[in-house]
């Protein structure tokens, strides 16, 4: 019985030499936090968590990577929303990848090594639940936020949509998502490749068409000034809209009610 006891003491007594029984000490004794010990656990608890989410070891990296602290790509911005306020996740980015060497080794030209490390750090990012933006990847390659504002333009041109929070999240002078979305449904694409190449959900591309087509029916029969307050939508939306429409030649003609004869 007193071998059982003293196995417990000895227990009690490393266990509490801990990071949280250090946080757990620091908040009741030397804070001033009056919540209560509960309370304490259960911040020391969070506390924890968060550190291992965001801490990586060298040895968790693979040469060439670094950690790096992206907006969460579900954070919506705001127009006096500031980085201290919005919640920022921590992502795993390769600087310099494999692709990177054989690309050299190709004799690639440094336009398409731009756009190779430009490409992977926004897919990496977006598939670890962050986003970045173009003067996040200026920060991250050294090139000027001009450069990469260049290729992201040439890759939408060319079809491909990065996953950039300033395309995600409707931010500055990019076309928003909803536009490139109908544009590539335009282009004849099926729900299931736009939402692949938009990076959207399938119901969220769904929903889009949805209230595209309905303008596109409002189109016909009331005048554009009008359309904002009927379809529910921004009047920059609508006017890129109906410059997808007109550019895809699918707006359709306009309904002319005709006027009523004299009485006889």
């Amino acid at each position: 019985m007193k071998q059982l006891k003293n196995r417990t003491e000895d227990y009690r007594r490393l266990a509490r030499r801990s990071l949280p029984s250090v946080l757990t000490y620091k908040f009741l004794n030397e804070y001033g936090y009056d919540k209560g010990e509960v309370v304490v656990q259960a911040i020391v608890s969070d506390i924890c968590v968060t550190i291992r989410r965001y801490y990586r070891r060298r040895e968790d990296l693979e040469p060439g990577q670094l950690v790096y602290l992206t907006p969460d790509k579900n954070e919506r911005a705001g127009r006096a929303k500031t980085m201290a306020q919005t919640r920022l996740v921590p992502v795993v980015l390769s600087i310099v990848a494999q692709e990177d060497i054989e690309a050299i080794k190709e004799g690639s030209s440094c336009k398409l090594r731009r756009e190779i490390r430009i490409r992977r750090l926004c897919h990496e990012a977006h598939e670890q639940g962050g986003l970045l933006s173009q003067r996040d990847i200026s920060l991250l390659i050294c090139q000027s936020v001009n450069t990469i504002c260049r290729t992201a333009v040439k890759l939408r041109k060319e079809g491909e949509l990065l996953p950039l929070r300033g395309y995600i999240c409707d931010m500055g002078s990019w076309p928003t998502h909803k536009v490139a979305i109908i544009g590539l449904y335009l282009q004849g694409l099926l729900t299931p490749d736009i939402a692949r190449r938009s990076h959207h959900t399938r119901e969220a591309v769904d929903s889009y068409i949805r209230a595209f087509d309905r303008l596109r029916m409002l189109a016909s029969k009331f005048p554009p000034e009008e359309l904002p307050l009927l379809a529910g939508m921004s009047p920059r939306l609508v006017d890129e809209y109906l410059r997808l429409l007109h550019e895809h030649d699918a707006l359709p003609p306009q309904e002319v009610t005709p006027d009523a004869g004299p009485s006889s």
